[in-house]
């Protein structure tokens, strides 16, 4: 027996020791991993700020010259929409005239009719408010000249606007300053007079203003003063007064030498040429212009469109384009080349076909108060029509080129600017080699300086060179941290710019690494002294971090248990008070005047619906329509309203507030349960701060009760999967399941999830056959569960009415494909651009690339780790993200809300993940005592904790205000405390209301081109609505067809509405002014506006024409 003990007890030994080498290796790995992605972190953060700092133009902002401008309003109304003019008499043309512009919201400048520009791009992007410029010098005419604003306030306040018009004849300037000579008017029949023959007739010079008051000045402006963006004298200085042209050929080559003082500012180079130019700086082609005139048929903004369908009047000429040129320049001699290739038919069209190859070039800089031009002397020039090589160096066959020949500036031609260069006709292309330089250099600087640190400095402090260079690359960790709060915030377009690639920020950086690397050079000197005699124990023997945080949260939580409720209340907040820190902004955040939005249409159908379920018991529209969808959440709503009323807009939206502030805690909880107590304050963190939580929690609408139920349902079926042989978990998951479809029927993404989940979770050897198959207290409640769908789903069929036609509006909500995964892989990473339909009212979706990076990590941190609860929830959120994408033919991003919940506890398991391998890589190098021999802990001193504590902060800071970027709209509540501009999101029917309330009389008829169950609810009345692509909102009642949730008459055809128009005396149309107004004129199906309404209100989402026969 002692032999065969002994045989045993030295196989457990060997065991053992294979056992610790293997984890030794894998340590021994990890840290590997380690060393090499801090320094390719290193490497990246050091290539990315030395290429935005070298080789990109940086955004700069200026302070406006106002010259005594004066903010100015309307006196004559309150409305959100106001219109300014100011006419003035020219004897003679300016040489040179501007306009600097800006409003507390947005605004659209026009001169004699035509459109020069407009800001709300910027504003839908959080922009504002900035201060604009603009070039008048192609839209002036001597005699009588008319400028013209329209300044739009989505915001509940008054529209103000700040202008100043510059004038320059020769040396001689004026200045055209906005104050009480200006008119103003919000009386929006007064800007749309009956009888004028263009919608936009009143920016034009003849229109009569006399009804309208001068315009009131403002004391108090609503935002402080907004920056330029763009440098003065890009507007200010007027352009060459001739241009230069090669004889003899189709194209021309230019070239010069350019001497750049050493006190010179910021580089300008402003170019028009009459075909495409190519601009080469120092034999690298940085940039490819092409301003040539558009034709007729590409006007700029289709809202300026004439009933007609003939465009407005354009702005004729070649568009001058404007460059940052100093990152590509050098102190001394530089060489400038440029190509202008031949024109093109649209030159020809504006009478420009004769000048062939011809530009107008400057380049300016200023030092203090005097612009210098560095091209003025013609003579430098050098210019042919055919090429030689290496003629963009400027030396040798160039310098015998002969001189440019001046011509006169053409008088079709006069330029006019854009506001920056990022334009489709714009080509900015870096030279591949200026970049990879770029990147040679900051990592040789990188690896240098690691290097340096770990085999000259730091070996003496080490046992081994190893772990010399492992501690050396822990130096750039807090400059990197610092750097990714730096890049975050530079989303934040209101921030002083240039802003953060600046030699400031730069030294602060390098000022920060080298403290580190003194920093951890001391800590080393003084670990050596310190650790005189140890003892090194096994790695096998070094207790887990993590493991130690789990078994001190499940001591604590043992702790909780015991004692009085209120002590029990005390401890836990002691334990998790960083819940507290999220509740404590969240609660102002979304009870902010919760009221402050219009219902929009979706709100209105769940709000019918649960009224009708106060009148008749089901939930319905005013239509008859029966509404089967969200159930649940339509008769909560009901008896909510029931008890606390049910008129304003607070009462229908408490539920979905509830829900969203109940949340965040049960999220907290059930990661905390699954996860550990870091992952579960940053996940519930992302959710509760999350721009769409913030968006669906203040709507009387299901998603909110759909995310919630989400999350219950996932900690349910985890929980019923740990105790599968009790009945009550299992009874209890698969009953939250049902309630979580109920909520609303677009949660059917979690019904595979949660079977294909709850089978594998279940397998059991020895053949893998899933538990919950072979067990009846499984099988009732399921076949209950579905029994309870497939009932609900049946109610849908039946209660539906027949359908009427085919259309794009009949695709099958259900169909396997891809053609979702372009939108939601936009949807998660990428920054959606507004395009045409640009709104001041326009909801922009945040910017989640941080988020879904994180998400992916996680997931795929799950699958790679031996641990359930992560892989559980990965597969969840695969499954049901897949038969969203896949399944569910309907794009919108509200359909992937309910499972944020999950995305984010897995973005930060791998935060968490990410940020433990690092620690477990650097504890070893930052420890103040070895491991001795009672195995007691390593302690790390107090300021590398404050240290650690700060970075942790930083990022995790980082990660949650980056979707939030930028602050301007992303909440009302945050608007207001730091005096930010703010908007509505939903379209304005309940100004319309007020307005109609007073003027409609009985009889009248109103015709809607906008939801028509907004209309209904707001002005109590929508008789008719244009129906375009939308078979499937019709409904047959009485032999009559009409609309399912207003009971609207549709209109299909300009025929129907001619009828109407014949029917009827009176008759209002009610727009969006907007997407639906665009759907309906699209393609001509419908002329709008019809040539006998006038237009008698505007808001900033809607507009009321007005038609009377017999006023």
């Amino acid at each position: 027996m002692s032999v065969i003990s002994s045989k045993i007890s030295s196989g457990d030994i060997s065991q053992r020791k294979l056992e610790t080498l293997a984890i030794q290796k894998v340590r021994h790995r990890l840290a590997s991993f380690s060393l090499w992605l801090c320094l390719l972190l290193a490497c990246t953060g050091a290539s990315w700020f030395a290429f935005q700092y070298t080789l990109i133009p940086q955004q700069t902002t200026y302070v406006p010259q106002w010259q005594g401008a004066r903010w100015i309003e309307a006196v004559d109304t309150s409305a959100p929409v106001s219109y300014y003019r100011y006419n003035t008499n020219f004897n003679t043309i300016p040489d040179n005239a501007y306009v600097m512009i800006t409003a507390n919201q947005v605004f659209r400048l026009f001169a004699n009719g035509i459109f020069i520009g407009d800001n709300i791009q910027d504003f839908d992007h959080g922009e504002t408010p900035r201060t604009y410029m603009f070039d008048l010098d192609s839209v002036l005419q001597a005699g009588i000249n008319a400028f013209s604003v329209r300044v739009v306030d989505a915001d509940q306040k008054h529209p103000q606007l700040r202008a100043l018009i510059g004038l320059n004849w020769g040396s001689q300037t004026r200045y055209i300053k906005s104050d009480a000579s200006w008119q103003a008017t919000g009386q929006t029949v007064l800007a749309h007079a009956r009888g004028a023959p263009k919608p936009y007739s009143w920016t034009l010079a003849p229109f009569d203003t006399t009804l309208w008051q001068t315009a009131r000045l403002v004391d108090r402006p609503q935002y402080a003063d907004a920056l330029l963006t763009v440098n003065p004298i890009v507007y200010t200085h007027p352009l060459p007064s001739h241009w230069l042209s090669v004889k003899g050929g189709q194209e021309g080559y230019f070239v010069r030498q350019l001497e750049i003082p050493q006190q010179a500012g910021s580089v300008l180079l402003r170019l028009v040429a009459t075909g495409q130019a190519n601009v080469f700086i120092n034999d690298h082609q940085y940039m490819q212009w092409n301003g040539q005139p558009p034709v007729p048929q590409q006007t700029l903004t289709t809202i300026l469109d004439e009933a007609d369908g003939i465009p407005v009047v354009y702005r004729t000429g070649l568009i001058t384009g404007v460059y940052d040129i100093t990152p590509y320049l050098h102190r001394g001699t530089n060489v400038l080349a440029i190509h202008v290739l031949a024109p093109g038919n649209s030159t020809a069209k504006v009478g420009l076909d004769a000048l062939k190859s011809a530009m107008a070039i400057d380049v300016l800089t200023q030092t203090g108060n005097t612009v210098t031009n560095l091209a003025q002397q013609d003579a430098k020039w050098h210019a042919s029509s055919q090429a030689v090589d290496h003629w963009t160096q400027g030396g040798g066959e160039t310098l015998r080129w002969a001189d440019p020949s001046p011509i006169g500036r053409p008088g079709a031609s006069m330029s006019y600017y854009v506001p920056d260069n990022s334009t489709p006709r714009n080509v900015v292309s870096l030279p591949p080699m200026r970049v990879v330089e770029v990147i040679i250099y900051s990592s040789v600087a990188v690896l240098a300086l690691w290097l340096l640190l770990a085999l000259l400095v730091l070996p003496r402090y080490y046992r081994s060179r190893r772990a010399a260079l492992e501690a050396a690359s822990l130096v750039f960790l807090p400059a990197l941290a610092l750097e990714g709060l730096l890049v975050v915030l530079a989303r934040e377009p209101l921030l002083p710019q240039p802003f953060p690639y600046t030699a400031w920020w730069g030294c602060i950086l390098l000022v920060l690494l080298a403290a580190s690397a003194i920093g951890l050079w001391l800590h080393a000197r003084y670990w050596q002294q310190r650790n005189t005699l140890f003892v090194d124990l096994p790695q096998a023997a070094v207790p887990d971090d993590n493991l130690q945080g789990l078994l001190a949260e499940t001591e604590a939580a043992s702790t909780i248990q015991a004692g009085p409720w209120r002590q029990r209340l005390i401890a836990w907040l002691r334990l998790n008070w960083g819940l507290i820190l999220i509740m404590l902004p969240i609660i102002p955040m979304v009870c902010y005047s919760i009221d402050y939005e219009p219902f929009w249409q979706d709100e209105l159908s769940s709000y019918n619906a649960a009224r009708n379920i106060m009148a008749h018991g089901f939930p319905a529209f005013p239509s008859g329509f029966i509404y089967p969808k969200g159930e649940l959440f339509s008769y909560l709503l009901a008896g909510f309203m029931f008890i606390f009323g049910t008129t304003g807009r607070t009462v229908p939206r408490m539920i979905s507030l509830i829900e969203y502030l109940l949340s965040i805690p049960i999220l907290y909880i059930v990661t905390q349960r699954m996860f550990n107590r870091k992952i579960a304050w940053l996940a519930a963190a992302m959710l509760a701060f999350s721009p769409y939580a913030l968006n669906w929690s203040r709507q009387t609408r299901m998603y909110e009760q759909a995310q919630f139920m989400v999350i219950i349902v996932i900690y349910m079926l985890y929980r019923a999967i740990e105790q599968r042989e009790k009945k009550r978990p299992v009874y209890l998951a698969l009953t939250c399941l049902v309630l979580a479809y109920l909520s609303h029927e677009e949660n059917f993404i979690i019904l595979p999830a949660a079977l294909l989940c709850t089978l594998l979770a279940t397998r059991e050897a020895p053949y893998g056959i899933p538990y919950i198959l072979r067990k009846k207290h499984w099988w009732i409640p399921a076949l209950t569960a579905c029994a309870l769908i497939i009932i609900q789903l049946l109610a849908v069929f039946w209660t539906h009415p027949a359908t009427f036609a085919t259309d794009q509006s009949r695709r099958p909500q259900i169909q396997p494909g891809f053609d979702n995964i372009p939108y939601y892989f936009s949807l998660l990473f990428k920054q959606i651009a507004i395009k045409d339909n640009a709104a001041p009212w326009l909801l922009t979706q945040p910017w989640l690339i941080i988020n879904s990076s994180l998400t992916v990590l996680g997931i795929v941190l799950a699958f790679v780790h031996k641990d359930r609860r992560p892989r559980f929830c990965a597969l969840f959120l695969v499954i049901a993200s897949t038969t969203l994408i896949m399944v569910f033919t309907m794009q919108a991003d509200r359909y992937y809300y309910p499972l944020l919940p999950i995305y984010y506890m897995l973005g930060a398991y791998a935060f968490w993940n990410v940020l433990d391998l690092l620690w477990h890589f650097a504890r070893p190098h930052l420890a103040l005592d070895k491991h001795l021999l009672d195995g007691r802990h390593q302690a790390v001193s107090l300021p590398v904790r404050i240290l650690l504590g700060t970075m942790v902060a930083i990022l995790s800071f980082s990660v949650l205000v980056f979707p939030a970027l930028p602050l301007s709209n992303y909440n009302l509540f945050v608007s207001r405390a730091l005096g930010l501009s703010y908007r509505h999101h939903f379209a304005d029917y309940d100004n319309v209301s007020d307005y109609m309330h007073k003027h409609l009389q009985k009889g009248d008829t109103v015709i809607t081109i906008a939801p028509a169950v907004s209309v209904l609810y707001y002005v109590g009345q929508a008789d008719y609505y244009f129906s375009i692509d939308r078979a499937l909102f019709l409904i047959e009642q009485d032999k009559k067809i009409i609309e399912t949730t207003s009971g609207s008459h549709p209109l299909f055809n300009p025929k129907d509405f001619q009828d109407v128009l014949a029917a009827h005396n009176r008759i209002w149309l009610v727009t969006d002014n907007g997407g639906y107004q665009g759907g309906v004129t699209k393609l001509g199906r419908f002329t709008f506006p019809p040539s006998d309404f006038r237009m008698v209100y505007e808001g900033y989402g809607s507009a009321v024409y007005f038609r009377a026969q017999n006023p």
